[in-house]
């Protein structure tokens, strides 16, 4: 951990705002990053502010045998996940079994058309993430998004590595079937009522 972020974690938990302010600057688009690909826009904001103030109740309990941002990692997956959690009660599912890896589209593109396919696919792809179970989602997001070693995702999800890899590997899975029923195109993220 950053000696900064050692030393404003240290005067935030004695109560200082002024620092805590300070930590959600540096980190909010780490934390609303993460929350937008677990969750989506409707509910990335919200889950946000979560996080935050289960980071103010929590500080004092943070012993820094991790770094920080690990620490906020687990915070913000753990509450994204219990927010698709209370989702997908409501009757999301995951589809099918195996399927090959999913390579990330390529991005960075000057070319107009070549940007605008690009967004269209990442589109496709959030879209399809709606599809996958929560803990496969948030494992998937924290590999292929965010872009943390197998060892470091199973650190933030409290899981043994093979999980992680394991969790990584069907939460591909369940997108590529979405992606290939033409579910997330054609719906734009899942129905409600368990279809």
């Amino acid at each position: 951990m950053s000696t900064g972020d050692w030393n404003l974690l240290a005067r935030a938990s004695q109560g200082d705002v002024e620092a805590f302010r300070e930590l959600v600057q540096e980190h909010s688009a780490l934390v609303h990053r993460v929350a937008l690909r677990i969750l989506g826009g409707d509910h990335a904001q919200d889950a946000s502010q979560e996080v935050w103030m289960r980071v103010w109740r929590n500080m004092k309990n943070f012993r820094g045998e991790s770094a920080f941002s690990t620490w906020l990692y687990r915070i913000t997956v753990n509450t994204c996940l219990g927010a698709r959690r209370k989702e997908s009660r409501r009757g999301e599912h995951e589809h099918g079994e195996e399927m090959p890896y999913l390579s990330e589209p390529p991005g960075g593109d000057a070319d107009p058309e070549a940007a605008a396919l690009s967004a269209e696919r990442r589109m496709e792809i959030e879209a399809a993430l709606g599809y996958v179970r929560a803990e496969h989602r948030g494992a998937l997001v924290l590999r292929h998004m965010e872009g943390l070693s197998y060892a470091e995702i199973a650190r933030v999800l409290d899981v043994p590595e093979g999980t992680a890899k394991g969790w990584v590997s069907r939460g591909r899975a369940a997108m590529l079937v979405a992606m290939s029923n033409g579910a997330a195109p054609s719906l734009g993220g899942p129905k409600e009522g368990g279809e």
